[in-house]
């Protein structure tokens, strides 16, 4: 988290952050491009509220993780006894059998993909206000310092080979966050909410339940 930002999660997608209006090639005369960077993975780690965030989330999913276990043993355990009895059974209730077996392995799977919809859903939720505290943060330093781009150094994906570290900005946006705070505490679990929408600075992917 917070996608949640965790030693198990992929790494921050690309974020960039341009002015609007901007052109490929400046008129003469002009100021030429203010560019800096970010290393976004250090900024949601040092961002306020977000290890509360995680915790939260991973106490979340650990009862998400058992309710997948708990069904999954139960089908393991009905196809063992089925196995063992099987041959002393009827051709109709082998087939009856079978049947519900095949109903139980049905709902286990359907389960398992509503408790998936609700932790996205719950991880979008958790997500969401830090993640908007932090582009805001990192807006509000491009606009005051008149830079054209902000680039992230630790996107997925990230075509930068390297960079003048007198650009980089991390450590002023990690400062702003921290003197503003931690952010409004998260909403409580609603496995009936949808996932709000994602700002343009998305946490890292995470193991499903």
């Amino acid at each position: 988290m917070v996608r949640l930002t965790r030693a198990a999660l992929a790494a921050v997608l690309l974020s960039v952050l341009a002015a609007p209006g901007l052109r490929a090639q400046q008129p003469a005369g002009t100021s030429p491009l203010r560019l800096a960077w970010i290393n976004s993975q250090a900024v949601l780690a040092a961002t306020p509220g977000r290890a509360d965030a995680e915790s939260l989330f991973n106490r979340e999913m650990a009862g998400f993780r058992a309710e997948v276990q708990r069904l999954q043993q139960q089908l393991d355990s009905a196809v063992a006894e089925y196995n063992r009895s099987s041959v002393v059974m009827t051709p109709q209730a082998r087939q009856t059998r079978e049947g519900q077996l095949r109903e139980m392995e049905q709902h286990t799977r359907q389960r398992a993909g509503e408790l998936e919809q609700q932790a996205q859903q719950r991880e979008a939720a958790l997500t969401a206000p830090i993640l908007q505290r932090v582009n805001a943060v990192i807006e509000g330093v491009r606009a005051e310092m008149n830079y054209a781009f902000v680039f992230d150094v630790s996107a997925q994906g990230n075509p930068i080979v390297t960079a003048d570290r007198a650009l980089d900005i991390t450590q002023m946006v990690i400062q702003r966050l921290q003197s503003a705070g931690a952010a409004p505490a998260a909403p409580a679990a609603d496995s009936g909410a949808a996932a709000p929408a994602q700002p343009a600075l998305q946490a890292p992917a995470r193991p499903r339940p």
